[in-house]
């Protein structure tokens, strides 16, 4: 299901996924890999508990929602403040009907940058039914993404 919103942000319930790849043969580990897509733009990594409603985030997610790392935990409450008031509606739903139908979500939403103005960050995450049900996902500057590409395809 997609929604095109008023101001052009959109979503999607993801019900597929893709099928897990087998790294063993190229000798490359999963935290190479994050590391990797790290080094192009900001990758924020997070975990939803959903029965307490707290976020555990790294550095780069936490960055990315303009707020200041922690090693502890947020309340998802205090995240959505980050997003423009009109996306919040749309995210509460996808983060609902993803912990009832345990499926996976994407969305590029609008979040609050310093100046007061606002920013696309591009969202992705899933069900994950181990630990009594949590979310997890990742996130990343939406628009730094699309330059980065850009910039990596020009010549030197």
């Amino acid at each position: 299901m997609m929604l095109n919103t008023a101001s052009q942000i959109h979503f999607d319930q993801v019900h597929r996924r893709f099928p897990e790849q087998c790294w063993e043969h190229v000798g490359v580990t999963s935290g190479e890999v994050v590391d990797l897509l790290g080094s192009i733009v900001p990758l924020g990594i997070w975990r939803l508990d959903i029965a307490t409603g707290l976020v555990f985030w790294s550095e780069d997610a936490a960055r990315i929602h303009g707020m200041e790392a922690t090693n502890g935990s947020v309340s998802l409450a205090k995240i959505l403040t980050c997003y423009h008031p009109e996306d919040v509606a749309v995210i509460e739903a996808l983060l609902e009907s993803a912990t009832t139908r345990r499926n996976g979500f994407r969305f590029v939403m609008r979040v609050k940058g310093g100046s007061g103005s606002y920013r696309l960050i591009a969202v992705a995450g899933r069900y994950r039914a181990d630990n009594d049900g949590e979310l997890i996902g990742y996130c990343h500057e939406y628009q730094d993404m699309v330059r980065a590409v850009v910039l990596e395809g020009e010549a030197p």
